[in-house]
């Protein structure tokens, strides 16, 4: 008798749960917006409900759960065709250098230099990919014949090709005649990698008294309104940063980056004049909430901002294939994702969903007691950056949260697999 009420039990425990799930993918189904193709090339009346969702937005995060998927470079090219073809932004940001991606703007904005300057620039083998070069010609092409103010222009906000920025320095400090022994040794320093040795209190102290004179030097063009001197004002910000980040310890490096990326990502949207911006990054660092007291994401900044006019979209997959760098062959590779059904992963519950790729907007399905639930609950996401660990652990492969907290949306595409890499 005590076994029959055990069985009984458990077959009402795992019924009720089916239904729980059921039900939500049946609610599911009733909110999402389908997306018809991927394609960068068609039309756009499958984002008609786009129009409401992101009226009054200034500012739009694309993340992505990996990156090195093929389905979020091409889906991404034809959602920033719709975000500058009918919502009007002009202002695209990247994780990628500021400094080295002004040769990335230089070539879509005004023709000069080559796409590979522009690639070297950006200082992420990450972007190498065909598809992110097609939305680079397609950039280019846009502006063709525009005003400076209707073309598409591209910023980097990341702090990662430190040898080009102190290249830059040094060559324009030279070139002022501004260039002293405590500068160019410094700026040598970066430029030699001699800064990724140990460091000592004689270092640190070199430091101050170098930004102090590298403060000093740019005293005299602080009232100069040219690009030149703009820019080369920024890129001095720019090394301050990648000082400051040198001489923290690893945790403080990452909660400095994301600061700096969103302080960076503020001044460019001030520089263009307020146009409409889109910013395209991992979802870690899009995402609206902070991870605890000391590591914000950029997104956490952009909120604390832009308030309700910045919109993150989350990006989610359930299998496949994606690419990385493979250092045991030394080369990029792709590697096999496994299908999950684990109760706790969103990914695996939204490929359960009628359409193989959605785009899930929170604010407006909130309402919906059962999604509500769901949105409102810790559950874990995908999170694979420049590489896969077949056998590393959990925390290198997924992130755990409230949807609600991390994104205003969530773009699924159920399965993922490896771009093309530029040879």
């Amino acid at each position: 008798m005590k076994i029959n009420v055990i069985l009984i039990s458990l077959v009402c425990f795992v019924t009720s749960h089916a239904f729980g799930q059921s039900e939500l993918v049946k609610e599911l189904n009733e909110n999402i917006i389908e997306l018809k193709t991927i394609a960068p090339d068609s039309s756009f009346t499958d984002l008609s409900r786009l129009n409401n969702i992101l009226k009054g937005k200034q500012m739009v995060g694309l993340g992505e759960a990996t990156h090195a998927t093929s389905e979020f470079f091409i889906y991404k090219h034809r959602l920033i065709k719709y975000l500058v073809e009918e919502k009007g932004f002009r202002v695209f940001i990247i994780e990628g250098d500021y400094t080295g991606s002004k040769a990335m703007n230089d070539y879509v904005v005004h023709g000069n230099g080559t796409l590979r300057d522009g690639l070297v620039g950006m200082g992420y083998g990450i972007w190498c990919r065909e598809e992110f070069v097609d939305l680079i010609k397609w950039f280019k092409t846009y502006n063709a014949g525009k005003t400076y103010k209707d073309k598409v222009k591209f910023y980097g906000c990341d702090i990662n090709n430190e040898v080009y920025v102190a290249n830059k320095l040094k060559a324009y400090l030279n070139k002022s005649g501004q260039l002293t022994e405590t500068l160019k040794r410094g700026l040598t320093w970066i430029i030699d990698k001699e800064y990724r040795k140990k460091r000592s209190k004689g270092d640190a102290d070199f430091k101050n008294s170098f930004l102090v004179e590298l403060n000093d030097a740019f005293k005299s063009i602080e009232n100069e309104k040219g690009i030149e001197e703009v820019f080369m004002n920024n890129c001095r910000r720019e090394f301050e940063q990648i000082l400051e980040m040198t001489f923290a310890d690893r945790k403080t490096q990452i909660a400095l980056r994301d600061k700096f990326m969103g302080e960076n990502i503020e001044w460019i949207y001030d520089f263009e004049n307020n146009q409409k911006a889109i910013f395209w990054a991992h979802n870690e660092h899009v995402k609206n909430d902070k991870v605890n007291s000391l590591q914000k994401p950029v997104g956490y900044y952009l909120k604390e901002t832009f308030k309700d006019k910045y919109y993150s979209f989350g990006f989610g997959f359930n299998e496949g294939k994606v690419g990385g760098f493979n250092r045991e062959v030394g080369k990029y590779d792709g590697f096999e994702v496994p299908e999950m059904s684990s109760k706790k992963l969103t990914d695996a519950l939204f490929s359960q969903c009628a359409y193989p790729e959605f785009i899930l907007d929170f604010k407006s399905t909130n309402a919906n007691k059962t999604i509500s639930k769901f949105l409102n609950t810790n559950l874990y996401q995908r999170a694979i950056g420049d590489g896969f660990h077949s056998k590393g652990t959990k925390s290198r492969h997924f992130r755990t949260g409230k949807l609600i907290d991390k994104y205003d949306g969530l773009i699924f595409i159920r399965k993922s697999t490896p771009p093309k890499q530029l040879k």
